[in-house]
């Protein structure tokens, strides 16, 4: 079972999709702010860390730069509320993910399987 690790300032939005996550199989924690998620970080290790853009005053691809310090086989998502190029185009040069929000919680499993999930390479 794949453990993913949520942080989101939105503590509704954590709960939410923390249930979703756990229905779909996954061993799921989180944290809603970058200070609760760098002391979890430091003693677990997740195989997925998906983390919101902005948390607060800080920026989520700098927490995801210092997890995979920590956490160098884990699988990085940045999400974002809207498409922001910028965005995908930084989190593709870091290799990372970056996940345009869902608009239905309910949907947060099967977009990060989705994105996860390798894709075919043609010759």
């Amino acid at each position: 079972m794949s453990q993913i690790f949520v942080v989101t300032n939105e503590e509704a939005a954590l709960t939410a999709m923390l249930t979703v996550f756990a229905e779909a199989g996954y061993s799921a924690a989180g944290a809603a702010t970058f200070e609760d998620a760098r002391k979890w970080l430091r003693t677990e290790s997740p195989d997925i860390i998906l983390t919101d853009e902005r948390l607060g005053l800080f920026n989520g691809l700098h927490l995801l730069l210092t997890a995979r310090a920590r956490h160098p086989y884990a699988a990085l998502i940045v999400t974002t509320p809207d498409l922001n190029r910028g965005l995908e185009e930084d989190a593709r040069r870091l290799n990372m993910h970056c996940l345009v929000k869902p608009e239905n919680v309910a949907d947060w499993a099967e977009a990060v399987a989705e994105l996860l999930v390798p894709t075919a390479r043609v010759a």
